[in-house]
């Protein structure tokens, strides 16, 4: 049986990373207190997701990334600010008044030259780039999960050797083990996880982070 060695994280040890990797961010905790205040889900990756995305972006020296659900912009704020000078994200969002918010604080950020919000449907959207022959060094995915399987064969498409490509909660709350039911989001995370294991296309790892990261590289 395997055994467990690492620790898991409790309150005092998530404030502990919190307090000396993750800096003060008026932006980014802007953007969180008008997502309450317009009624916004608060549904958007945490703070240290955040700051392990813009790591991320800046270790890969990535240029070009491709986010599939904006909300409000959280996400897409710590990518763009970590792509290389010349670089754009180009972030798809179903809803106009989250992607106009996600617009409005991009460019209060300074980052509005490294940023494209579109409004559509994401499966529209991403077979309009496929068709435009665009590539992406890394491709963020945190949109409605039963489309996780078929945004991912996007992804892949849209990618080079080396490409990065992550997906958000996946670890779902902490159930990702459990019997699904009646839960088609559950199902669909379970589905894409034993996907991305065993896709030998990519080579990929679940980070428990936040709701869970699973990372994939595109071989």
């Amino acid at each position: 049986m395997k055994k467990m060695k690492s620790v898991p994280v409790n309150e005092e040890i998530y404030n502990y990373i919190l307090d000396r990797f993750v800096p003060e961010d008026k932006i980014a905790d802007e953007i969180i207190s008008r997502t309450e205040k317009l009624d916004i889900p608060l549904i958007q990756i945490s703070p240290d997701q955040g700051r392990f995305l813009y790591l991320l972006t800046k270790i890969i020296n990535a240029e070009y990334a491709l986010e599939i659900g904006t909300l409000a912009g959280f996400s897409g704020y710590h990518i763009a600010s970590g792509l290389a000078d010349g670089g754009k994200l180009t972030t798809i969002e179903i809803s106009k008044k989250h992607g106009d918010l996600a617009a409005e604080y991009f460019k209060k950020a300074g980052l509005e030259n490294k940023t494209e919000v579109i409004i559509s449907p994401a499966l529209d959207q991403l077979e309009k780039l496929v068709n435009e022959n665009r590539k992406y060094d890394l491709i963020f995915i945190d949109a409605d999960k039963i489309n996780y399987i078929e945004y991912f064969e996007y992804a892949v498409k849209l990618s080079h050797s080396g490409t990065v490509i992550i997906f958000d909660n996946m670890i779902k709350d902490g159930r990702v083990t459990g019997d699904a039911g009646d839960d088609e989001d559950l199902r669909a995370i379970q589905m894409t996880n034993d996907l991305l294991s065993k896709d030998e296309r990519v080579e990929s790892f679940l980070l428990v982070i936040g709701d869970g990261f699973t990372i994939s590289r595109v071989r």
